[in-house]
């Protein structure tokens, strides 16, 4: 099953084959074999958990600094976001700690699984930095959606890719005096374009959900939610083959609204705000 969720949904980001091009300098073949297998079985993991929690898969695309996840049917819930996120870099330490402690039974395993052990926790930990879209990054999204919008959050994390690819600048430089190390500027640059890769991805993620062909327009759903009801939850009730029409009764008023100043306003509140305190908000601007 897996197999087929790769073959039908992976793609390919052009700078990744950047990165395929030190590896196979610095490693040759087998060294890009070891790092393509964690990183499939890294992004797997994703795809498996968010299925699990009713994700629909759209596409991914592999890239220097991980993979760039796009869903369908539903936005993410911070806390669903925050399992997705987590269950890729967990399966990579996981992997590696199991084959650790074999290696005390069979010392023989160390030759053979050492330097896939080695990049399993390093591409863990990479990828556990709060950069976005690193699932680090993701995690502290999810987190700080609890308090400001998906967007705010997303800029709060994303000053902090600056952060860190200045310091893996200073490592680098560091490096070319003491024991160079090329892999800290590639991870400072790697960090910067996964800046200009949020951009781009941010918009598709949100625009490919109603991205509706036009003869299904006339088939229209309407949903009626209380005004106790999260922005996420009546984001996830979007149909993907309908226009869906919200009906929302608040203080005696009927209130009508389509999926797209849903998607507008899932933007710019935090997405567990309910939907009488964000029109509630509205009303006091």
């Amino acid at each position: 099953m897996g197999c087929r969720i790769l073959k039908k949904h992976l793609r390919f980001d052009p700078t990744f084959f950047l990165l395929i091009a030190y590896i196979l300098l610095d490693g040759g073949i087998a060294g890009l074999l070891l790092f393509v297998t964690v990183v499939l079985l890294h992004e797997l993991a994703h795809v498996l958990v968010a299925k699990k929690f009713g994700y629909r898969l759209e596409s991914f695309s592999l890239s220097p600094y991980g993979a760039s996840l796009n869903y369908k049917e539903k936005i993410f819930e911070p806390k669903e976001e925050l399992l997705v996120a987590i269950a890729g870099p967990f399966v990579n330490i996981m992997l590696a700690t199991v084959l650790v402690s074999l290696w005390w039974a069979f010392p023989s395993l160390y030759s053979f699984t050492n330097l896939f052990v080695k990049e399993s926790y390093l591409f863990a930990l990479f990828n556990l930095l709060p950069c976005y879209p690193l699932d680090g990054g993701r995690v502290a999204t999810a987190i700080l959606q609890n308090i400001v919008s998906r967007e705010r959050a997303i800029k709060i994390v994303s000053v902090l890719n600056l952060v860190f690819a200045g310091f893996l600048f200073v490592m680098f430089i560091i490096s070319c005096f003491i024991d160079f190390n090329p892999t800290f500027a590639l991870g400072a640059i790697f960090l910067v374009l996964s800046l200009i890769s949020t951009n781009s991805q941010s918009k598709y993620k949100m625009v490919s959900r109603f991205d509706k062909k036009l003869k299904n327009f006339s088939k229209c759903k309407f949903v009626y939610i209380k005004k106790s009801t999260s922005l996420a939850k009546i984001a996830s009730k979007i149909d993907s083959s309908k226009f869906t029409i919200f009906v929302i009764t608040l203080d005696g008023k009927t209130l009508f609204m389509d999926e797209e100043k849903i998607l507008k306003l899932s933007l710019k509140y935090p997405l567990t705000l309910s939907i009488g305190e964000v029109l509630n908000l509205i009303s006091r601007k």
